[in-house]
């Protein structure tokens, strides 16, 4: 039997509490007044370490760098580019691995396989990526913010 798939429709209420979480959690690992190529890392297990980068810094928004830093993982490598809006007190995720400047809906199937809410999936990933660095990471507090 053949069905008629629903269009996906972006809840923007959820789609914004989301960015506020990720905004407030991000903000632990930020100083107040960051600048340009400040970086702080985060020891995550034994193996692996990330690095928070500040690539720009604007009246009411900080671009960040979010990497795996990992001399032995040459194929996959986490990266995450990430706007905080500080006005909006909101962070949202820019880039991640080689997609950027995500729609808020895609149709689906696509050429490139993304799924109806990959805007909404991709901050998803950046959540639990906070979550992770909440729960068993620690910053190198020689080379943190400030």
């Amino acid at each position: 039997m053949w069905f008629k798939r629903q269009k996906y429709v972006p809840k923007l209420p959820d789609f914004l509490a989301l960015c506020e979480r990720n905004y407030a959690q991000l903000n632990r690992y930020l100083a107040n007044d960051a600048e340009d190529g400040q970086s702080t890392l985060i020891q995550v297990s034994e193996q692996h370490q990330y690095r928070i980068s500040v690539t720009d810094v604007a009246r009411f928004t900080t671009t960040l760098q979010i990497e795996l830093v990992d001399n032995q993982q040459q194929f996959f490598r986490p990266h995450f580019v990430v706007r905080l809006y500080h006005d909006a007190k909101l962070a949202e995720v820019l880039a991640c691995q080689q997609i950027s400047q995500f729609k808020a809906r895609y149709d689906y199937p696509n050429v490139d396989m993304l799924l109806p809410d990959e805007k909404r999936q991709i901050n998803l990933l950046l959540r639990d990526w906070l979550k992770l660095c909440a729960q068993q990471g620690y910053i190198n507090r020689e080379l943190a913010f400030g």
